[in-house]
């Protein structure tokens, strides 16, 4: 039931975003017919001239794009539109590395994307009485976020993880469940999102709560050159992972059965608190990035490998700071917790 489900919800999403008119056209251009010659409105004239005049027709749409052109010979770019690209961000139609992991962005998606897939790694669960990249301790999460609207300041995706990429507690290929992200540009800067990670859940195996989160982002062009250093900043709240233990303080909500801060006397609600993330993306191949995302922090880089492609690898390290979130220490082997890392590899169509 659930595949004929995600079947169907990827096939409306499809359809939806077809151009239909533009697959029975053979070019996407508007002709604009010239006047004939007949029709022109002739006057006598007795100005004399030395040379004879070469009368041609002329096309109304090239005049309009030669005028154009002329107008943007010396135009200087100081608008920079930033659109989402899942992890990482579009500027002016180029991509930039990824400007966080855990924490979601708020910007709008880019419209030139239909689907987004990420495999994020962590090298041990805090919980897993190991060493870092040992099968018993290493696992992943296999993200899958798709184009359901997008009218370029306004944005739909669903997502759907899997939760277990190796067996590690579960088989693989375990722990299905669906998120969303809706976003909204309310000004050039500026930009709010809700939505959640592993909202629904399609079966028991899946120990990553419910996690709701209202967003907002903004950017800082530090420089004009082609490629731009732009800092970015996202903040806001979160429920149950971006919630956890001491960082849920700021209130409670209902938020469905297999929540990871559910109490006894409310086992399907979660805590909310605060989560955000700092970048400075030093051009469109490299970003330093450090996130708090109320399970823990971390902090890393994400590159662009390719110029021309929309591949992105990042590496983060977490708890490297000893005693610290202090609520770690209880689900740390020997109440003592070691760094360990995860990173992401994604790429988008």
């Amino acid at each position: 039931m659930f595949k004929i489900y995600i079947l169907f919800l990827s096939l409306f999403s499809f359809i939806i975003n077809l151009n239909i008119p533009n697959l029975f056209a053979e070019k996407n251009e508007v002709k604009i017919k010239s006047n004939s010659l007949k029709k022109l409105n002739w006057e006598y004239s007795d100005s004399n001239t030395k040379e004879q005049l070469n009368w041609h027709e002329a096309d109304s749409e090239d005049i309009y794009k030669e005028q154009i052109k002329i107008k943007n010979i010396n135009r200087k770019t100081n608008f920079f539109s930033v659109r989402s690209t899942g992890k990482g961000v579009t500027i002016n139609g180029f991509y930039y590395p990824d400007i966080s992991n855990y924490v979601p962005n708020a910007f709008v998606e880019d419209p030139n994307k239909f689907l987004g897939l990420s495999a994020r790694g962590i090298s041990k669960t805090r919980i897993c009485n190991g060493k870092n990249f040992s099968k018993d301790c290493i696992d992943g999460v296999l993200d899958l976020d798709f184009k359901l609207f997008n009218n370029d300041n306004f944005s739909i995706y669903p997502k759907i993880s899997m939760q277990s990429l190796s067996s590690r507690g579960t088989a693989f290929g375990e722990g299905f469940s669906l998120g969303v992200k809706i976003a909204k540009e309310i000004s050039p800067n500026w930009s709010i999102a809700i939505g959640g990670e592993n909202l629904a859940h399609f079966d028991k195996t899946i120990d990553l709560g419910h996690n709701f989160f209202v967003i907002a982002s903004t950017y800082l062009p530090l420089n004009s050159r082609e490629n731009p250093s732009i800092l970015f900043l996202n903040l806001g709240i979160g429920s149950d992972f971006y919630g956890y233990k001491g960082n849920g303080f700021l209130f409670r909500t209902p938020c469905g059965s297999n929540s990871l801060t559910g109490t006894i006397d409310e086992p399907n609600s979660c805590s909310w608190g605060p989560i955000g993330s700092v970048s400075l993306s030093l051009n469109d191949r490299f970003s330093i990035i450090s996130e708090w995302f109320g399970y823990s922090y971390g902090t890393g880089f994400s590159i662009r490998p390719f110029k021309e492609d929309s591949i992105s690898v990042s590496l983060f390290a977490t708890d490297y700071i000893n005693g610290f979130p202090k609520y770690a220490e209880d689900f740390c082997t020997g109440g003592v917790c070691e760094t360990r890392f995860y990173g992401t590899i994604g790429i988008n169509f």
